[in-house]
């Protein structure tokens, strides 16, 4: 629903020096303010008329006004104007994820860290949903006499690494074939695929050599069994204990809801835009009735991939946030894509 252009301004001023300060928000206020010429009296009507139409509550009879959630809900839709990253914050983002761009899963852990620092409040990431997650290519990279490492590599930017042993001596030119026939056999099937019977038919279309492979085999199987999982990065829960807006039920509901990282990841990956915002009930979730989350998708060569998310108060400034988080979610989707040269 469009509001009329004098009450959509009053709205808005609301909501931002509600977000700012806390304080409900009076007429007398509004009035010095807003660059309108308007009475104190047109003021409180305006406001009086947004209230019955379910966009301000009064916390008490004396005071000012504060945004409901549906006042916050027509602000995000219709109101808000995106700002410009603060240059300090975009450095701090830039340091920390070039400083992991070695690793996909360390560039998502540090890019909720550092949304968590700035945002003072709690911050995730997650890695694709493994369903999605095909293998890419498998390195073997030689440790000791007898022992290398599998490293795997998929289609949503998961990298697993996992140790083997052999019974006899590993050469240079025993690895380069193992890897090759690894890569021409498993390159473009799905990670869930990679099941036991799957490993045992592969066996045996390796022929004689397969008698020396049994536990890289069995190592490259361990690993896509992880992959087929989602790996939730959580920053930033003690940032809640802090937060004005919440009494401690809140509190502990949240914490609950964190603990939960299925839960957690699958609310991010519900998002239908991108960005996107919850504002209390919108979530589903009861925990975060008084909670928003603010959740984007990063994409990995161009196609949606996992997902970075906020979780605070819903007094929060969603403009400098939202701004903070496509910043982050650009930057790790670039990052993973040259790192796994896609």
């Amino acid at each position: 629903m469009e509001l009329a252009p004098r009450k959509s301004k009053i709205l808005m001023a609301i909501v931002e020096s509600y977000i700012q300060t806390g304080e409900p928000v009076g007429s007398k206020a509004l009035v010095e303010h807003l660059d309108i010429s308007v009475s104190s009296a047109t003021v409180r009507s305006e406001m009086a008329a947004l209230a019955e139409m379910g966009y301000l509550l009064q916390p008490h009879t004396s005071a000012g006004r504060v945004p409901s959630h549906k006042g916050y809900r027509h602000y995000l839709d219709h109101i808000m104007q995106p700002r410009d990253v603060a240059r300090k914050d975009r450095e701090a983002i830039e340091a920390a994820l070039f400083s992991a761009a070695d690793d996909p899963e360390h560039i998502l852990s540090e890019g909720s860290a550092v949304l968590a620092m700035l945002s003072g409040y709690a911050a995730v990431s997650t890695t694709p949903p493994g369903d999605d997650a095909k293998i890419r290519k498998i390195h073997l990279v030689q440790t000791g006499r007898q022992t290398a490492m599998a490293v795997l590599i998929t289609s949503t930017g998961m990298v697993k690494n996992r140790l083997f042993r052999c019974d006899y001596v590993l050469t240079p030119e025993i690895v380069k074939v193992f890897g090759r026939l690894l890569n021409e056999a498993l390159s473009g099937v799905p990670a869930q695929d990679i099941t036991p019977a799957f490993i045992q038919t592969t066996a045996v279309s390796f022929g004689e050599l397969a008698m020396l492979m049994p536990n890289v085999l069995m190592a490259v199987m361990e690993s896509a069994k992880e992959v087929s999982g989602m790996n939730v990065s959580l920053h930033g829960q003690t940032n809640l204990l802090f937060q004005a807006d919440y009494d401690m039920a809140d509190v502990r509901g949240v914490m609950k809801f964190l603990n939960a990282s299925e839960d957690v990841a699958g609310l991010l990956l519900r998002a239908k835009e991108d960005p996107d915002v919850f504002v209390g009930e919108e979530s589903g979730r009861q925990e975060l009735k008084n909670c928003s989350v603010i959740t984007g998708r990063y994409k990995i060569a161009g196609q949606p991939a996992g997902a970075v998310g906020i979780i605070g108060p819903v007094r929060m400034d969603y403009s400098r946030n939202i701004g903070r988080l496509e910043l982050i979610c650009s930057t790790v989707g670039t990052l993973i894509s040259e790192l796994l040269e896609l």
